[in-house]
């Protein structure tokens, strides 16, 4: 249970770090940034699959 709770926790920070990337992108349109986000999303969604596999064992 605290394997879930703890990649829950990771899923929070992430979805945190997105929302700021997100927020400097309105003034920041690099590819860089762009960069940054799309891998964050994708460790987010990866995270979130890990969850729901875990969740339904």
């Amino acid at each position: 249970m605290s394997i879930i709770k703890d990649l829950k926790k990771q899923h929070k920070k992430l979805e945190i770090e997105i929302k700021k990337i997100t927020k400097a992108r309105l003034n920041d349109r690099t590819s860089t940034s762009w960069r940054e986000l799309k891998e964050l999303k994708k460790k987010k969604l990866q995270l979130k699959d890990k969850i729901a596999k875990l969740s339904n064992k």
